[in-house]
């Protein structure tokens, strides 16, 4: 079973980047090149609502855990995991700046739902290209992913998505474990 993955900050401490400035970003055409792993690749690339296409694989052995929804220094964060059998395939990261916190306030309460499922039903919102990264367990945001799946440290693949509501930014950082979609 997964370990937890409680913040080991407080409430008013702000985090540490979810990777270094020296991450090499890629976007989806040049993944080819990098991931030589088609079916992963094909994860990656999920162009609609990845939680739809997780559920879908994972069928009636799919969960999904809150692990983390508050404010840390001037962002808030919202953390979660998606499963198949008890087996991590997604953990993701979501960094909400306080101002475009207090004007969508919605975002702060989303609770049991996935980051997708409420966006969806929004009109307003803007989605930057997706930019894709192999990050090394070094990385704040790996080391937490890969030790919360139960993973030894590994090279693992992030996808970053940039968002926009009204004007208003927020970010996603999907953390893709080696073992999605497989049962």
């Amino acid at each position: 079973m997964a370990a937890s993955a409680e913040l080991s900050t407080s409430a008013t401490d702000g985090l540490p980047a979810p990777l270094p400035s020296s991450v090499m970003w890629l976007p989806a055409s040049a993944l080819n090149c990098y991931e030589g792993d088609a079916t992963h690749r094909d994860w990656l690339l999920t162009p609609g609502l990845l939680t739809q296409r997780i559920r879908a694989a994972a069928t009636d052995q799919f969960s999904m855990r809150l692990l983390n929804e508050r404010r840390c220094g001037d962002e808030f964060v919202r953390e979660i995991d998606m499963s198949c059998d008890k087996t991590v395939w997604l953990f993701a990261h979501t960094r909400i700046p306080a101002e475009t916190a207090k004007r969508h306030d919605w975002l702060t309460r989303i609770g049991e739902r996935t980051l997708g499922e409420a966006i969806a039903e929004q009109t307003s919102l803007e989605r930057a290209p997706f930019r894709f990264a192999q990050a090394y367990p070094e990385a704040w945001l790996v080391e937490r992913a890969l030790k919360h799946a139960g993973l030894a440290p590994r090279p693992i693949w992030v996808r970053h998505s940039a968002f926009r509501i009204e004007a208003a930014p927020f970010d996603l950082y999907e953390v893709f474990m080696p073992s999605i979609g497989s049962r």
